[in-house]
């Protein structure tokens, strides 16, 4: 994959995760109970997934063009 699709598509990744977090803290109703409660933290912990797989879209690097003081850590 092309370095400029990847970076965009994680940064792409990385704002929906963060405005799906933003949501669920500040705009989601707080008085879902039983199964709305298990999708809110299902869905906050899939929000928290997207922002991780983003960052590591957006600074990925093969294995070939790893420097050897990376590979030590």
């Amino acid at each position: 994959m092309d370095k400029g699709i990847r970076r965009m598509a994680g940064v792409i990744l990385m704002v929906a995760g963060i405005a799906c977090d933003v949501w669920l803290g500040f705009g989601a109703p707080n008085d879902w109970d039983g199964a709305a409660r298990v999708l809110r933290f299902g869905l906050g912990l899939a929000a928290t997934g997207a922002i991780t797989w983003g960052a590591g879209l957006i600074f990925w690097q093969p294995k070939a063009e790893r420097s050897e003081a990376a590979d030590v850590a």
